[in-house]
């Protein structure tokens, strides 16, 4: 069992912040994240009115995605849940892990989350459910939903926010039109309509009208698809090589987009393309909770870590630095929390703020929902007690070990000095490797960094990148 030193006390959960002012909401989570293109499983098919892209994404291998969207995120973003109603989806029944069901006859995937949150302390624990499809969730009779995406085979649920305007709130167009401070944006809208995608003709013309705009703007600048999941559909444009290979993958992906209006969608504009200037520099992550009132409630600032293929990977925050970010962005959190109000959205979101030559603070992205740095945040009173000053969360590791084998190479980071904090896990099909999303702690970033190092070892990712390095 995974556990820490004392049971972990979080700063605050969500069930905190949704009753923050008083309200007494009934509300479940019903967290699972949507894919573009690939079903993840029986219970959960893809959607037709809320479209997704990754045309990056580096799998299209649908048990790996499913370990991923329907358990290790879903446990990420829970993580600080509280103790509230949450509900996970089941992965598809698998004849050899049904062999191995454990003494409390919970499949492996049900265990797995469960070591999870059991490093809380029981008044902070989600009431964990596990289903196989929507339908069987159980509500009271004024509960509603909170989730991470919205998704067709969740129209059914009552819903805590509507669906369009979430989808409209998490829109790359969307925020282009917002009124907030971005960097100036070009959108490239489809001029085709439900009636016109049957003719193929017409709509490979209409791929090529969109490519031209791609092909006449100036380096450097950014494209980026309406409804890309995790960067996944985000190409920067420095050189001409950049460009071709940017429409090389954007040309199929925007015929599949144009293929996917239809009737229940297109007053949504699922199809476009948002051309951005590029502004130099590195992004921060603000994560904050938007009460119903629309008051931003501040929870951490963070910087962000990307992989080698410049895909998102985890944050890093300093505690001490935390005060003074707040005040730093906190007329950014004001307009964030007028427009989400506006869009009839509360609850968690996470913004992309850079700041350009000018010192303004621009706004390049939304995520409306929990997002990675949410709990680095939560977290800081307990590493505080444990007199740790800087963190780094690390998302979505696949790692050579199980999850016992994990605990043991571990064992002192997370029972002794509580440096480690396990926030998702999820066994491989093989029963050998692990995927984990780890919040990493320590006094200072020397420190941090020698364990991330130690962590890094067990990285498939990591060792396969090394191994490239030794080799050029």
């Amino acid at each position: 069992m995974l556990s820490a030193p004392v049971p972990i006390v979080l700063d605050t959960t969500l069930r905190d912040l949704y009753n923050c002012e008083g309200g007494g909401e009934d509300i479940t989570l019903a967290f699972v994240v949507p894919t573009a293109d690939i079903q993840m499983a029986a219970g959960i098919p893809l959607s037709k009115k809320f479209t997704y892209q990754s045309p990056v994404h580096p799998t299209k291998d649908g048990d790996l995605l499913a370990r991923r969207y329907l358990q290790l995120v879903p446990q990420a973003f829970a993580f600080m849940a509280g103790k509230m109603p949450l509900v996970m989806f089941d992965l598809d029944q698998n004849v050899e892990e049904l062999r191995v069901l454990n003494s409390q006859f919970r499949r492996p995937h049900q265990a797995d989350a469960y070591y999870v949150f059991d490093q809380l302390t029981p008044l902070q624990r989600p009431e964990l459910t596990f289903v196989e499809k929507p339908s069987d969730i159980k509500f009271g009779q004024d509960s509603r939903v909170a989730v991470l995406s919205p998704m067709d085979c969740l129209l059914q649920l009552p819903h805590l926010v509507d669906p369009e305007a979430h989808y409209e709130a998490l829109s790359k167009r969307g925020l282009a039109l917002s009124g907030l401070p971005t960097p100036h944006s070009e959108i490239v809208d489809t001029v085709l309509g439900p009636a016109q995608i049957p003719d193929h003709e017409l709509v490979d013309s209409e791929v090529q009208r969109m490519m031209s705009r791609i092909r006449a703007r100036q380096p450097p600048f950014v494209i980026k698809m309406p409804q890309s999941l995790s960067g996944q559909g985000t190409f920067v444009v420095r050189t001409e090589d950049d460009r071709t290979d940017a429409i090389r993958t954007l040309e199929p992906e925007t015929k599949r987009m144009l293929n996917q209006i239809n009737s229940l969608n297109a007053h949504m504009s699922p199809c476009s393309l948002i051309l951005q200037s590029l502004t130099p520099g590195e992004a921060v992550a603000l994560s904050l909770f938007i009460t119903k009132s629309g008051r931003p409630i501040f929870n951490a600032c963070c910087s962000q870590l990307f992989d080698a293929n410049g895909k998102w990977g985890g944050n890093f925050c300093d505690y001490r630095e935390q005060e003074t970010m707040r005040a730093q962005y906190a007329d950014t959190a004001a307009k964030l929390g007028t427009y989400m109000h506006k869009m009839g959205y509360w609850g968690p979101m996470g913004a992309d703020i850079m700041i350009d030559a000018d010192g303004r603070q621009l706004v390049i992205d939304l995520n409306v929902r929990v997002t990675g740095s949410h709990s680095l945040g939560a977290l800081r009173g307990h590493f505080a007690r444990l007199g740790l000053h800087v963190a780094t969360i690390r998302s979505r590791l696949v790692l050579r070990l199980t999850r016992d084998e994990f605990q043991e190479e571990f064992r002192d980071e997370l029972l002794h000095f509580g440096s480690m904090v396990v926030n998702a896990w999820v066994h491989m099909k093989d029963g050998k490797r692990g995927i984990a999303t780890v919040t990493l702690a320590a006094e200072d970033k020397i420190k941090l960094d020698k364990l991330v190092e130690r962590l890094n070892v067990f990285n498939i990712a990591e060792v396969k990148q090394e191994a490239r390095k030794k080799a050029d």
